[in-house]
Order: structure tokens, then C-alpha cells, then sequence
């Protein structure tokens, strides 16, 4: 059934993938594969392959599809925005990093997502050749990667954490148009004409748990009055643990700059997705940054087929919820499990009609009795 599925989906892709038939075909068995087991070992992909060939040998072919296939950064992105049905509407974005190490080599993924629904849709993402931080070059650069492949996109909003703050990075986005949510520092000096700077620590020192303020006017970060930087205005809350949360914010109303950036969290859910909690890409013993790239596409497209797929049975028969209100069982971890159905329950016919729903923007309406039940 492993086959059928593979053939299925390789045709339903055709028209969005440009490949050999081959390594399409190859392509759609890591996809496929990676969602049944959870990791993205190719030793332990190639055990489960239906197919003649030995384990060795369905090794070395997916080892020569690492090393000479080099996806399209747009196509591949466009993919991903048709799957998920966000052509069209305003983008509200998340950017941020993960990282990892393997033996000696630091592993360091910038990535620019989508946020949809309590979840991020990964869209761009570049390797850093380097541990910490990035930089503001490698965020603009990240940036004029989505300009050129969706040139006439509505952004609604851009949401970062504490890595991503620095005039020069705010200064460019404020040039650019795009609005930004970005979390500040406690530490940080700001000030406003008229005013000495002053730390924000200062203007949170009297909030209680779970209280919000807003700070009225256009303010300026530094220390150096007379060195005029992105004029932003500032919200802030005090969590219930005590922590603040401080975010500045341009060309966006302010109240809504604190529940914007809530779904930022978004992103932090989508790398425990591609990681721990389901297609395991810490697992991959992968260091060359080109065969990482390819890598992060694949799993890019399986994590969006398994969402949607989710979003399916969720549609069929609604997961329950536990007291506190969250899903017993997310929608990823829903969507895994249709897939594996599908590889041992379905005919080809079903799996082929199964797929073609999948890969179109909206979510399909008939029940997915089969594969729920």
C-alpha cells in the first residue's frame, strides 16, 4: 500500500513540482515516510519501503536525491500557501529562530512562517552559518525573499521576539511599509520629546498580574535624545508568573499589539511539530547546508499535509477538549493518523481521491469516515 500511496500523491503533485518522475516519486516517499514514522533517519526510512530494492540500496537513493536535488525556494512556497488556502488574504507573520547541535556542527534555522490558526505555515527559511543570533541583514535578506515571490501580498502584521529588535532592522521594516509587533527588553531606554530616557522597567515597575497599560504617544528607544530612531508606541503586560511582556509596535492600532503577538507563539509550535512532537528533525545526522535546505522542504510539505489532513478529521468528528478549554489531542498529531490509516485501509482509487483533497486550498467538506472511525 506504501506504493499506492507514493504513486498517488507523485501524480497529484505533478503540477507543482518540477521533477523527474523518479525523484518525484522519491520525493513523495520521504514526504510519506517521515509522516508514518516520525523521524527523518534514512537508515529508518528505508526499512518500510514497499518495493523490491533492499534497504541499502533505497538508501543510496534517497542519499542521491539529497545530493543532487535543489528544491525552488518560491515554488516550494507557493506550494505551501495553495495547500494550506492563504492565497489572497493579508499575512499575519511570525519570524524566529531554532537550533540544535550535532556532534561539533551548529545547526541554526532562520524561518519566516505564516500564523494560521494557532499554528505557523513555514514559508522561507535560511541556514546560518554561524551559532546565536541573527543578524539584520539575514532578516532583510529573509525578507526580500518573500517580496520577490509574492510581490503584491497584503502583510497585516510581522511578529518577533527579543532576537529581533536593533534600529537598524526596525528602521528597515518602517521603511518598508510593514507593520511590526516586536518584543522589547526590560532593560531598554526609551524616551519621547520632551522627556529624559528612562528604562522601561520604569513604566511596569506598578503593574499587577494580568494588568495591561498602554503608553500614551510616539516613542523613541536609546538613550541619546538628540539621535532620533523608529518612532513606535510601546503595550506591555505583566503575566500571571510575574514576567512582562513589552512589545513595541508601528503602523498597527495598539490594543491589538498584545493579542497579535500572542499568536506568535504560533512558530514555537510549529518547530516542537518538525521536531520532538512528530517528524523528528533533530534526528537527521545532515550538516551540508544545501542537502539541510532540501530537507526542511520536505518536511515543510509533510507537516502542511498532516495539518490539513487534521483540520479534516477535526472537521468529521471534533476532538474533545479538556477542562482547562485546550484539545485533548492537537490537530497535527490528528492528521498523522489518517495518513497511516491510509497506507493499510484504502484502495488506491480512495487514496488517490484522498490526496487530490488534500492538496486543494479549502478544507474538503465530505467526512473522512473511513479513516476517522
Amino acid at each position: 500500500m506504501q506504493k499506492s500511496l507514493t504513486k498517488c500523491l507523485s501524480l497529484s503533485l505533478e503540477g507543482h513540482i518540477s521533477l523527474w518522475r523518479t525523484r518525484r516519486e522519491t520525493f513523495v516517499w520521504l514526504v510519506t515516510l517521515i509522516i508514518q514514522t516520525g523521524t527523518v533517519s534514512l537508515w529508518r526510512l528505508a526499512g518500510p519501503v514497499d518495493a523490491r530494492a533492499k534497504t541499502l540500496s533505497v538508501h543510496r537513493r534517497f542519499e542521491r536525491f539529497f545530493q543532487h536535488v535543489c528544491f525552488d525556494e518560491g515554488c516550494i512556497a507557493r506550494l505551501l500557501v495553495h495547500i494550506m488556502g492563504r492565497s489572497g488574504k493579508p499575512w499575519h507573520l511570525a519570524l524566529d529562530r531554532t537550533n540544535w547541535k550535532f556532534g561539533r556542527c551548529h545547526i541554526n534555522i532562520l524561518m519566516l512562517a505564516i500564523i494560521h490558526q494557532k499554528i505557523c505555515i513555514p514559508l522561507f527559511w535560511v541556514l546560518l552559518d554561524k551559532a546565536g543570533n541573527s543578524n539584520a541583514k539575514e532578516r532583510t535578506d529573509l525578507m526580500a525573499k518573500l517580496n520577490k515571490v509574492f510581490p503584491d501580498q497584503p502583510i497585516a502584521s510581522l511578529s518577533g521576539d527579543r532576537e529581533f529588535i536593533g534600529e537598524t532592522w526596525m528602521h528597515w521594516l518602517y521603511k518598508q511599509g510593514i507593520p511590526f509587533v516586536l518584543r522589547l527588553k526590560e532593560n531598554m531606554f526609551i524616551w519621547k520629546e520632551g522627556d529624559v530616557p528612562v528604562k522601561l522597567s520604569a513604566h511596569a515597575r506598578h503593574l499587577k498580574k494580568r494588568q495591561k497599560r498602554i503608553l500614551k504617544g510616539t516613542w523613541y528607544l536609546g538613550r541619546d535624545p538628540e539621535k532620533q530612531t523608529t518612532p513606535i508606541k510601546i503595550a506591555m503586560l505583566r503575566w500571571k508568573t510575574g514576567e512582562m511582556l513589552i512589545v513595541a509596535t508601528s503602523r498597527i492600532r495598539i490594543k491589538t499589539a498584545l493579542p497579535i503577538y500572542r499568536n506568535r507563539w504560533g512558530i514555537e509550535t510549529l518547530f516542537s511539530c518538525l521536531k520532538t512532537r512528530g517528524l523528528g528533525l533533530e534526528d537527521t545526522h545532515i550538516t551540508d547546508p544545501h542537502k539541510l535546505a532540501t530537507l526542511m522542504s520536505i518536511l515543510a510539505i509533510a507537516f502542511c499535509l498532516a495539518y490539513k489532513a487534521g483540520l479534516w478529521v477535526a472537521r468529521t468528528k471534533p476532538p474533545r477538549r479538556k477542562v482547562h478549554g485546550r484539545l485533548q489531542q492537537s490537530i497535527f498529531a490528528l492528521g498523522l493518523k489518517p495518513f497511516r490509516k491510509a497506507m493499510v485501509k484504502m484502495s488506491e482509487l480512495k487514496i488517490f481521491d484522498y490526496m487530490a483533497e488534500l492538496l486543494k486550498p479549502n478544507i474538503p467538506r465530505k467526512p473522512l469516515i473511513e479513516l476517522v472511525l
